[in-house]
């Protein structure tokens, strides 16, 4: 099967989103403000999830339309935006391997290729040596886990890494043991994080973080899997706990959104604890935004794994840009 043609990360329009744009990814949910880009004290490097729905193809094209890629309008609204009160945002299009092509290595890892290609252009020609963070979602979080280990990790960059959120896939807890601490407080910095939400109990959803073939150390592994990093993003800490973080504690929830206005967030709608890998949460009898495919067959909330702490994302991507250019006495 011939492969689209690669994108050309020096036009905009290979790009998703890019500072200077004003796209979807500036806007808010009603009663927030983004900062000016210009005034930004950091950026983020942004690694979307799977956003197309071909389901013939191994590769999507990067140049795919809404129409062809449904999903880009709510990863800009929902997940992306989280971290415009914070950064300038850049979030490179690049040939997502689809649902079908998941399944083939050689998909992946042509889908790999873009994401490097575009981190590197990133940092050379637009980042001008400032902080960043690393933020992913379901297939980005995939390329995101390697790209920390082939691009960040033992060079230069590392020190600038605020933090990297890697949400809704499988990411090990070995990171500490090549150097990389997985994060365990809420003004931390240079430490990797992820979770993956669920309804307490559910079985199937474990189907994201079990048995998974990943990118470690320079090959593939299929063995020996460590378990999954989870920390909690209504407390920032690691680990499974016997009791949930209470839902008075999450300032605000947003449901994947498809269309603006986006509404406002609505606080304490879930508690929230870690426990053997996944981030359970109760929701009681879903709120029917909340509630898809995935939630009711699966018991999974992955579509909403940014909207469901949406508050509290935005909320800690300013805590640890403050912690970050304090301790390097940022001006």
């Amino acid at each position: 099967m011939t492969a689209p043609a690669a994108p050309d990360y020096a036009r905009d329009e290979a790009w998703l989103a890019f500072p200077g744009r004003g796209g979807l990814e500036r806007s808010t949910p009603l009663g927030l403000t983004p900062v000016v880009e210009a005034e930004a004290p950091a950026d983020v490097f942004f690694i979307s999830p799977t956003t197309i729905a071909d389901k013939e193809s191994l590769n999507g094209s990067w140049d795919a339309d809404d129409t062809l890629a449904p999903l880009n309008p709510a990863v800009l609204l929902g997940q992306a935006s989280v971290f415009n009160g914070c950064c300038r945002i850049y979030a490179p299009r690049y040939r997502q391997a689809t649902l079908t092509g998941l399944g083939d290595q050689g998909a992946v890892d042509l889908a790999y290729q873009d994401v490097a290609t575009s981190f590197r252009r990133f940092i050379s020609e637009h980042n001008d040596g400032r902080p960043f963070i690393l933020a992913s979602h379901s297939q980005g979080t995939l390329h995101a886990a390697q790209l920390l280990q082939r691009e960040i990790l033992g060079t230069p960059l590392q020190d600038r890494m605020v933090v990297a959120y890697l949400i809704g896939g499988y990411t090990p807890n070995a990171f500490p043991e090549i150097g990389l601490p997985i994060c365990d407080a809420a003004e931390q910095t240079g430490c990797v994080l992820s979770w993956n939400a669920s309804k307490i109990g559910s079985a199937i959803s474990r189907m994201v973080i079990n048995d998974k073939t990943y990118w470690w150390q320079g090959a593939l592994k299929e063995a020996d899997q460590p378990p999954a990093i989870c920390v909690n993003p209504l407390t920032w800490r690691a680990g499974s706990m016997e009791t949930a973080t209470p839902a008075a504690q999450n300032p605000g929830s947003i449901p994947l959104p498809h269309t603006t206005p986006v509404p406002a967030p609505t606080p304490g709608l879930t508690g929230a604890r870690c426990h053997d890998g996944m981030l359970e949460v109760d929701l009681g009898e879903a709120p029917e935004a909340y509630s898809d495919q995935l939630t009711r067959l699966a018991g999974s909330y992955h579509l909403n794994e940014y909207g469901l702490f949406y508050g509290a994302m935005r909320e800690n991507a300013v805590t640890r840009i403050s912690a970050w250019r304090a301790a390097h006495r940022a001006p």
